[in-house]
């Protein structure tokens, strides 16, 4: 499954040079997860009053070619790899027809106190749509 979601680039994330920032690209992953997650109904919001924390563990990400302000982008997510504690998602980030940047993005579940858990099963199922 590919999620598409469309995102509009911003003059207030661009540098000198007029070439959005690389920092900005990160944001732009973590909004397409989100909605990704709820588009699979996996709301984060529910999850987190669950005691079921979501965070970040590893990021790469490639430059390929810059973005500027004010441009049409998509960001496209896929699952990566799952495991019963840690899940990765892969992104390409695009303009028109031509890749920006690619990037993959694990993730583990932990709970209030820091410590990692099992997935859940319903968070599970939901990945592997």
């Amino acid at each position: 499954m590919v999620f598409h979601y469309p995102i509009r680039t911003r003059y207030s994330e661009t540098g000198q040079d007029g070439i959005i920032h690389h920092s900005a690209y990160v944001v732009y992953l973590e909004v397409a997860r989100v909605e990704f997650f709820k588009k699979m109904g996996l709301d984060i919001n529910e999850l987190e009053k669950e005691g079921m924390l979501c965070p970040v563990v590893d990021l790469s990400l490639k430059y390929q070619k810059p973005l500027y302000s004010l441009e049409d982008i998509v960001v496209e997510v896929t699952i990566g790899e799952v495991s019963k504690v840690k899940f990765s998602l892969n992104y390409r980030v695009m303009k028109g027809d031509a890749c920006a940047a690619t990037a993959t993005v694990s993730h583990c579940i932990i709970d209030r106190s820091f410590k990692p858990i099992a997935i859940p099963k319903k968070f599970l199922e939901s990945l592997s749509l």
